[in-house]
């Protein structure tokens, strides 16, 4: 896909690595709707990308009843959107049994259900075109399971199975899914899920075995660039990481136990 004067929208855009990619986006020609709860922070961004070539949309992704309206905004100033970005997600800093069950919810809701509601919203303009592409932003943790962060796990496996099977369904339409598939980035969702010991500790051991390494913001949102242009289906970060996906994610969710329970000293 030549991205030069394509419309993307971009959830999650207002920092981290959802910032990064609509900056990056935005260097290549695009023209970028910036989707998230703070307009001061949108606000921010869009000034770093140029008003011109950018747009905010405040919105809160937890709750259905904007996403059409959201949509119906992004299509009525640039008159179309040629690539979506779900790049929202949520995490927790406690145990499972811990969280208050609102916040159980709101993770649902933010990581999974306005991924696919978006979607659903914006495919029909793609297939009508024949052409679109959709990033989901998915996690190790979904196919590894990281302790202490069991509902966040659950809803990245749900879209990395979610992408996968509607894959199926649009490429008859001309529309293309990339699988994004992170391992640990630096960013305050990181800081967030390292509170928690559990799964601090588990992170630990995994960059002391060297099974995984941090990869930084910019870094994911150029790969995710070339994945667009390239037209990937999936992308996984760190590149060592390649070896938890098909044929042995069985495997690979069996290892991630193990080191889950390695024992090791209190303070690691």
């Amino acid at each position: 896909m030549r991205l030069e004067g394509k419309t993307v929208l971009v959830t999650g855009a207002s920092r981290g690595i959802g910032r990064e990619i609509a900056r990056a986006l935005a260097r290549r020609g695009c023209r970028v709707a910036l989707v998230a709860r703070d307009r001061g922070q949108l606000e921010a961004v869009a000034a770093e990308i140029g008003t011109d070539q950018s747009a905010v949309f405040p919105a809160d992704l937890a709750e259905v009843t904007p996403l059409a309206p959201l949509v119906e905004a992004v299509i009525a100033r640039f008159g179309r959107i040629d690539v979506l970005v779900n790049g929202a997600g949520i995490a927790s800093s406690h145990d499972f049994i811990e969280t208050d069950p609102a916040f159980v919810a709101r993770t649902v809701d933010i990581n999974f259900r306005a991924a696919a509601v978006l979607t659903r919203l914006i495919v029909p303009g793609m297939a009508a075109r024949r052409s679109g592409h959709i990033v989901n932003m998915a996690s190790l943790g979904g196919v590894l399971g990281i302790p202490g962060e069991a509902t966040y796990s659950g809803t990245k496996a749900a879209l990395h199975i979610f992408t996968h099977t509607l894959r199926l369904e649009l490429g008859e339409h001309g529309i293309r899914l990339t699988d994004v598939l992170l391992g640990p980035v630096p960013t305050g969702m990181l800081e967030q899920a390292e509170a928690n010991p559990r799964s601090a500790r588990f992170f630990a051991r995994v960059r002391r075995l060297g099974l995984l390494v941090d990869t930084p913001a910019p870094v994911v949102a150029a790969a995710v660039v070339r994945a667009i242009e390239r037209r990937r289906p999936v992308l996984v970060l760190p590149t060592r990481a390649r070896f938890t996906q098909l044929p042995m994610p069985g495997l690979a969710r069996t290892l991630g136990n193990v080191v889950a329970a390695w024992p090791g000293r209190r303070h690691q």
